[in-house]
C-alpha cells in the first residue's frame, strides 16, 4: 500500500460518517482526486466530497510524518517478513491519536524498532516512547498490510479562525475543481472537516457566522463520535 492508497484510505474513513447518513456504505471504488470522492449519482446527480483536516500545522506535520513511516513499515519490514496480510490497531501512550512531537528523520528508527518488538517479537521491548499497544487480525485476500491509529478524545473549545482558514483553503481548490471536464457530472459538492482528537475541539452546537459565505452546497463537521452539518 502507497502512500497515496494509505492517503485515500484515510479520506474515506474521515467521510465514512457522512457517506453512511447520505444512504451509501463507504467503498473504496469512490476514492479520486479533484474532489477526494465521489459518490454514485442519487437522482440523476453526483457529489463530490473534499475532505480536510482540522488541525495545526504541528499536527499536520506529524500526521504526515506518521503516513511515511507506517507506509515504509509495511512495505519494508512487515509484509517482507510473512505472507499473511493484517489489519493493525495502534494504541500510543497517552490515549492520544498522533503525538505531536513525531519528527520522521528523528522518529523513524524509534518507531521501528517499537514495532518490531510489538508485532514480530515474542517479548516486546518494556519501556516504549511512541507505541502503547497493537491489535492484529488476519485480513485474507488482502494484497497489503494496514495500520490505523485508535483514539479517544476530551473536548475543548473550537478555534474559529482555524475552521475558518480550513474552509476557505478548499473554497479555492473548488473553484478548480468546478472547471474540470471530468467533473462535469458532479452536480453538489460537499466539504467533510475531520477532528483529530488531538486537536480537543468541540464541534457540537458550532455555527458558522452569519457573514461567511461559502460556494459548497454542504460542510460537515466530523470526529469519531459526531457530525455537525453547518452548511
Amino acid at each position: 500500500m502507497n502512500k497515496r492508497d494509505i492517503k485515500h484510505r484515510d479520506e474515506l474513513y474521515k467521510a465514512s460518517a457522512v457517506i453512511s447518513q447520505l444512504g451509501f456504505v463507504p467503498d473504496e471504488s469512490m476514492c479520486g482526486d479533484c474532489p477526494d470522492l465521489i459518490l454514485p449519482s442519487v437522482d440523476n446527480r453526483k457529489i463530490g466530497i473534499e475532505v480536510v483536516t482540522y488541525s495545526t500545522q504541528i499536527y499536520e506535520q506529524s500526521e504526515n510524518a506518521l503516513y511515511k513511516i507506517l507506509d515504509e513499515y509495511v512495505k519494508n519490514k512487515l509484509d517482507k517478513t510473512s505472507e499473511k496480510r493484517y489489519e493493525i490497531s495502534i494504541y500510543f501512550i497517552g490515549d492520544v491519536n498522533i503525538p505531536i512531537d513525531i519528527n520522521y528523520k528523528k522518529a523513524k528508527t524509534q518507531i521501528f524498532t517499537e514495532l518490531d518488538s510489538l508485532l514480530l517479537s515474542p517479548q516486546p521491548l518494556i519501556n516504549r516512547q511512541y507505541i502503547e499497544s497493537v491489535i492484529k487480525m488476519e485480513n485474507p485476500g488482502a494484497t497489503h498490510s494496514f495500520i490505523s491509529c485508535d483514539k479517544v478524545v476530551v473536548y475543548e473549545t473550537l478555534d474559529e479562525q482555524v475552521l475558518l482558514d480550513c474552509i476557505n483553503r478548499k473554497e479555492r481548490k473548488l473553484k478548480k475543481y468546478k472547471t474540470l471536464q471530468k467533473n462535469s457530472t458532479i452536480q453538489e459538492y460537499y466539504l467533510v472537516i475531520f477532528f483529530p482528537i488531538d486537536e480537543h475541539a468541540e464541534l457540537r452546537g458550532y455555527t458558522l457566522p452569519n457573514s461567511f459565505k461559502t460556494e459548497y452546497n454542504r460542510i460537515y463537521l466530523v470526529d469519531d463520535f459526531y457530525t455537525n452539518q453547518i452548511v
